[in-house]
C-alpha cells in the first residue's frame, strides 16, 4: 500500500519566473499530477471513478514558497501522501524539492473531494479506505480551514471571459487559471519588489465557457504583506477566494548559473 509517493519532473521554460522562481501555476500542476499518479497506481484515477459517476475536484489549496532558484532543463522532485480521511475529504499534503542539492521549492496541502457529476453533490469517500495509506503524524496546520480576513482597500481589478484556454477535460474553468487572473490584479509595482511567499485558494462555484469574472484585488488593514483576490461571476456570487503573503525579493540569480552543465567528454 502507497504511504507516500514520489516522482520526478523536468524543468520547461514556462515553469518558471522572469527572477528564476517556479510560478504559483506550475506548483499546483506538479502536486496535481503527482496526486494523480499516485492515484492511478491506487486504481481511483479520474478515469477510474468517471465510470461510476464520480469525479475528483480540488476545493481549498496551501503552499509555502521559497525564493529557491529554478533552472530550464534541471529536474524536481514532488513527494506528497495523504494525512487525512474523512467521511468526504482526502487531505493531501506535498512537498516540491530541487533534485540536485534537496533545497526545497515549496511545500503545502490540498483538499480533494469526490463529486458526483449527474447529482454535483458531495460523494463519501468510503470506497477510497484500504487503497493508499493514510499518514496522520505528517499532517501539517493547513489542514484547518482557513478564514479570509475582510479587504479594504481597492488595488486593481479586470474582468475575464472564460475562453477554450481555460477550460479543463471536466467542462469546466481548470482550477490553474484561477491563480493565472488573481495574480494579474497584483500591481506591478509590486512585482518589481516583492515576492509571492505563501498562497491560499478556496474554490467555491464552478466557472463555465463564456462566463464573465470579475476579479478584484484589496489590501487588508492591519496586514500590509497580505492580499485579498476575489473572483465573481456576473450575478455576484463568488467563484474564488485568494490570500496571498508577499515578501521583499531577493537578487535574481546570475543567467550564467543556469548555464553550468557537465562537460560532454571529447571523441
Amino acid at each position: 500500500m502507497i504511504e507516500r509517493y514520489r516522482h520526478r519532473y523536468t524543468i520547461t521554460a514556462s515553469d518558471m519566473t522572469a527572477h528564476y522562481v517556479l510560478t504559483p501555476n506550475a506548483m499546483l500542476m506538479y502536486a496535481q499530477d503527482c496526486f494523480a499518479r499516485m492515484m492511478t497506481l491506487c486504481r481511483v484515477a479520474a478515469f477510474d471513478v468517471v465510470k461510476d459517476h464520480r469525479m475528483w475536484v480540488i476545493t481549498e489549496y496551501t503552499a509555502d514558497i521559497q525564493s529557491t532558484p529554478a533552472f530550464w532543463s534541471e529536474d524536481i522532485v514532488v513527494e506528497l501522501w495523504v494525512s487525512e480521511l474523512t467521511s468526504l475529504r482526502i487531505y493531501t499534503d506535498f512537498r516540491i524539492l530541487r533534485a540536485d542539492d534537496t533545497r526545497l521549492v515549496a511545500s503545502g496541502a490540498f483538499q480533494m473531494n469526490i463529486l458526483n457529476t449527474e447529482t454535483h453533490r458531495l460523494e463519501p469517500t468510503d470506497f477510497l479506505q484500504g487503497r493508499f495509506a493514510v499518514v496522520p503524524e505528517l499532517m501539517t496546520p493547513s489542514h484547518k480551514k482557513q478564514r479570509f480576513p475582510k479587504a479594504t482597500t481597492p488595488l486593481m481589478q479586470m474582468e475575464h471571459q472564460v475562453s477554450r484556454l481555460d477550460v479543463d477535460f471536466n467542462g469546466h474553468m481548470g482550477n490553474r487559471s484561477y491563480i493565472d487572473i488573481a495574480l494579474l490584479t497584483v500591481p506591478d509595482e509590486l512585482l518589481r519588489s516583492q515576492r509571492l511567499a505563501q498562497m491560499s485558494v478556496h474554490w467555491l462555484r464552478e466557472s463555465h465557457l463564456g462566463d464573465r469574472l470579475l476579479c478584484q484585488t484589496c489590501r487588508i488593514d492591519g496586514e500590509p504583506d497580505s492580499l485579498l483576490h476575489t473572483i465573481a461571476n456576473d450575478t455576484g456570487a463568488t467563484v474564488c477566494e485568494m490570500l496571498s503573503r508577499w515578501q521583499p525579493a531577493t537578487d535574481t540569480p546570475d543567467i550564467a548559473q543556469a548555464l553550468i552543465r557537465e562537460q560532454i567528454p571529447q571523441q
